[in-house]
Parts: structure tokens; C-alpha cells; sequence
């Protein structure tokens, strides 16, 4: 029996695990804090935690040394190590390669979670345009009022979830960006940021499984819906119009700039008037239940493929591997004021609205929200399916604007 081992998890993982125990391959995890499911997850996938055979605890498993020695002192065999949660990749490649399995090459996540460094070699290498300036704190910017290339997008050096990520639009504006960034306190968001050309356009993303250098099999384009310049709350797939193959192309592109040579990616552009430009790359799949919703639409399995292609039983060859079968939507409902959580539609509720498949509550009734500034702002997240992408992405608009209506923050 095949055992996978996974280095932490996110909701995509979590799929992932599923996966696995429906192939009959035994699943390790190893994590080093046991809470931190609990805070990121919704309650109904946390179920899916216990179909896990073994927990690995470490002290911290972004520490390569210490997670390669917990594996090889698990006593288990272990055919395949990944992980879906943006927090890891870069260790994970290393424990991979260290114990010789199948996995990304670490220069290349190391080189997109550097914000500005991933600028800098998309530049040198061809791929791409967009400028960027470093800053070693947040609090720099009060020195760069009159320097600053208004409007410009602030973001964290290294970061995930869109937290800390705003759009400046003038000096009088700096003040503001530097207080919230300095309320930030998730893990993983750097000290250091970014501060980039500001780009104009509709945010897509492209699902690619690279199963070599320069082999990478399309699943697709999907478009996205952002509010406040930053937060994405949905997309839709599949994303077919005019733009697609520029999309497509520019993001192989960037994945051949980076050197990214196996595994699967999300990435992201914003397709402006002057054509498609980057915004980042993922070295993993699409998070928050993005990947599901390709799944949807093609029948197969995104986080499964990456599973069989680290374990080496993925027959990619050169046919497409993703074909759509009908359209899929998820969407958010977030609350534009911040307090407490007075009254919440109940799951089978929502689940009456035409063409949804799934309900997620991120918060639940008594929970008090923020500002609406990252993912973790979300409430209420729906999956829905249509025919098409068209007719998806609408049931979904309906079924967020029932939750809207049936909520109350005060």
C-alpha cells in the first residue's frame, strides 16, 4: 500500500487527503500546530482531518531538517510528500529532494513567493514588464510620498490570502496603508513589501499540472471577483473568450521563467487593455475550494492528478488531460461593515437556490468580522454548477445575494 505524506494542508488538501483514501494509499500529515485547522478551516471539512491515518507532530515544519527527521523516523515508507498550503511549498520541495522523491524545484518557489525578486527575473528572462521598489518595513512609505509611481499596488514581500495587499492611489493615502499593514499579525506575512505598477483590468487565474520543464497541461482559465481593489469573493469556469490563449500563454511563460518544472500552479494575471500581465504564481493548486469548482466542470480530479504525479502513476503524455462538462461558480458573501454576526440563513436554506452544490460558513452566528480586507473576511461561501460558466457564475450571484439578504451584522 502507497503511503502519501502531506507537509500541512489547506482546503484544498484537505481534498487531497480525500483523494487518497478513496485510491486506498494510506495518508500521513505531519503539522506543528494542531489549532491551526480549526482557525482557518470551516467546521464541516474539518471532518475530513480524520481520514488521516497518522498525524507527524513537529515543532515546525517549515524547518527542512527537522520534518525530514520526523519522516524517517515515522517508520513509515513514504512514496510521495506534498502540500497544497502556500506556507510549505518551498520546504516541502526540500525535503523531497533531500529524500529523493518527486517534487518542485525549491529555486523556483523560492523565487515566486519573493514578490519583488519574482518581478525582477520575469524581466531579465523576458516573460513579463511590471515594475517594482522593495521596502524593508511599511513604514518607509512615509518617506516616499513624493517618489512613489501613483497608483501602485502595496503588497507583502511574502504573504498569502490577500492580507496587507491595497491599492494606493495617492499620497494622501500612505497614512492609511501603514496603519493597517501594521495591524497584521498572520503568520507568514513578511516584514518586508513590495510596492508595484498598478495594473488595470478584470483579475483571471490559470490551473496548470506541469509534469516536466516547459510540459504543462492546461485545466483551464477562470475569471475573478474582487472587491476593494484586492479581496477576492468568487470566480467562474470555465473562462472562455478572447483573451484566453494571451492568458494562457503569458502564464506558461512565467511558470518557464521561474523555472518551474513540476507540479501543480495557480496563476495569476490581470488582463489589461495593453494584453495579460503577472501577479503571481502559486506553486501549488488554487485554495479556498478554487480547485473544486474545476473539478465540477471537468470531471476530474486537480488535487488527485498532483497526488498521481508524485507518486509517479500519472499518465499525462501529450493529450489534454481536462475537458469541460459543465460550468461551476463559487462566490462569497462578505460583510462591508465590520461587527458581530446577529443572524445567519441556515445550510439547507441557501441550498434551495437554483444550481448550488456546496455551503461553506467561514464565520458562524455570534462571530464578530473585521474590516473587509482578505479572505478571512469571508462568511458564506457557495459552490454552484450551470450548463455553462455563464449560467454558474449567475446561480451563484443569487444564491450570495439570498445570504446577503437573509444576514445580519451589528
Amino acid at each position: 500500500m502507497k503511503t502519501v505524506a502531506f507537509n500541512e494542508t489547506n482546503l484544498t488538501g484537505l481534498y487531497a487527503i480525500e483523494y487518497c483514501k478513496h485510491q486506498g494509499y494510506q495518508v500521513a500529515l505531519v503539522m506543528d500546530d494542531p489549532e491551526r485547522p480549526r482557525r482557518w478551516f470551516p467546521e464541516a471539512d474539518l471532518q475530513r482531518l480524520k481520514l488521516v491515518d497518522r498525524v507527524i507532530q513537529v515543532a515546525n515544519s517549515n524547518d527542512v531538517n527537522e520534518v525530514k527527521k520526523a519522516l524517517l523516523l515515522s517508520g513509515e515508507k513514504i512514496d510521495a510528500l506534498l502540500t497544497f498550503a502556500e506556507i510549505r511549498t518551498k520546504a516541502t520541495a526540500a525535503v523531497c529532494r533531500e529524500l529523493g522523491l518527486r517534487g518542485t524545484n525549491p529555486q523556483a518557489i523560492e523565487i515566486a513567493q519573493d514578490k519583488h525578486r519574482f518581478r525582477r527575473v520575469l524581466r531579465e528572462r523576458g516573460a513579463d514588464t511590471v515594475q517594482s521598489i522593495r521596502i524593508d518595513s511599511i513604514q518607509q512609505l512615509s518617506g516616499m510620498r513624493d517618489t512613489l509611481p501613483f497608483p501602485c499596488f502595496i503588497k507583502p514581500l511574502q504573504g498569502h490570502s490577500s492580507i496587507a495587499s491595497m491599492v494606493c492611489h495617492n499620497a494622501a493615502m500612505i497614512d492609511g496603508v501603514i496603519r493597517a499593514a501594521a495591524n497584521v499579525t498572520e503568520d507568514w506575512i513578511s516584514r518586508a513589501y513590495v510596492v508595484e505598477d498598478y495594473l488595470k483590468g478584470p483579475l483571471v487565474s490559470v490551473e496548470m499540472l506541469t509534469t516536466g520543464r516547459g510540459k504543462h497541461q492546461v485545466a483551464g482559465v477562470a475569471d475573478r471577483d474582487v472587491v476593494n481593489d484586492s479581496v477576492e469573493v468568487g470566480a467562474s469556469f470555465p473562462l472562455m473568450n478572447e483573451s484566453r490563449h494571451a492568458v494562457v500563454e503569458k502564464a506558461r511563460a512565467a511558470l518557464d521563467a521561474i523555472g518551474f518544472d513540476f507540479g501543480a500552479s495557480h496563476v495569476e494575471l490581470i488582463d489589461t487593455v495593453d494584453g495579460p500581465h503577472l501577479v503571481e504564481v502559486n506553486t501549488r493548486p488554487g485554495g479556498s475550494n478554487h480547485t473544486l469548482m474545476l473539478d465540477l466542470s471537468t470531471g476530474r480530479s486537480i488535487p488527485g492528478d498532483a497526488v498521481e504525479l508524485a507518486l509517479g502513476t500519472l499518465d499525462a503524455g501529450t493529450t489534454p488531460l481536462y475537458r469541460f462538462e459543465q460550468g461551476a461558480a463559487w462566490k462569497c458573501f462578505a460583510s462591508q461593515k465590520a461587527g458581530s454576526i446577529v443572524r445567519l440563513p441556515s445550510r439547507e436554506a441557501i441550498q434551495q437556490n437554483g444550481g448550488v452544490r456546496e455551503v461553506w460558513f467561514h464565520h458562524q452566528q455570534g462571530d464578530r468580522v473585521g474590516d473587509l480586507n482578505s479572505n478571512f473576511s469571508w462568511i458564506v461561501q457557495v459552490m454552484c454548477t450551470g450548463k455553462d460558466q455563464r449560467e454558474a457564475k449567475l446561480n451563484a450571484a443569487r444564491a450570495i445575494e439570498f445570504v446577503e439578504q437573509q444576514t445580519v451584522v451589528a
